[in-house]
């Protein structure tokens, strides 16, 4: 390595600074400020404090305007810090997938160099 410390992540993630409501069991968490996503994954900045395992609904408000609804992918809490959480996308059908795909490629992502 030169310098820069390679990546061990196998999917890539781009910069995404749209906001996301998080729909939690026993909370709703609206407007939350998303710092990067993947075709598995995001960051949501701040401290919510969720345990790892939770699940939750996450919905997507500027993902999808051709459908005119938002995109509300399911996920899980990976990994819970003060300054934010990774939540793993699960659970999810072909078309949330394929609008997800859509969304990471309008922000400049790659998705196409994805190994699944």
């Amino acid at each position: 390595m030169t310098g820069k410390q390679q990546s061990k992540r196998k999917h890539p993630r781009i910069p995404y600074t749209g906001k996301v409501d998080l729909i939690f069991a026993n909370q709703v968490i609206t407007e939350c400020a998303a710092q990067n996503l993947s075709l598995v994954g995001i960051w949501v900045m701040g401290n919510h404090n969720p345990a790892t395992g939770t699940v939750c609904d996450i919905e997507f408000h500027d993902a999808a305007p051709a459908a005119n609804r938002p995109l509300r992918l399911k996920g899980e809490v990976t990994r819970a810090a003060s300054n934010g959480m990774a939540l793993m996308f699960t659970n999810n059908n072909l078309r949330n997938y394929t609008e997800l795909e859509v969304l990471i490629k309008e922000r400049g992502g790659d998705v196409d160099c994805v190994d699944f």
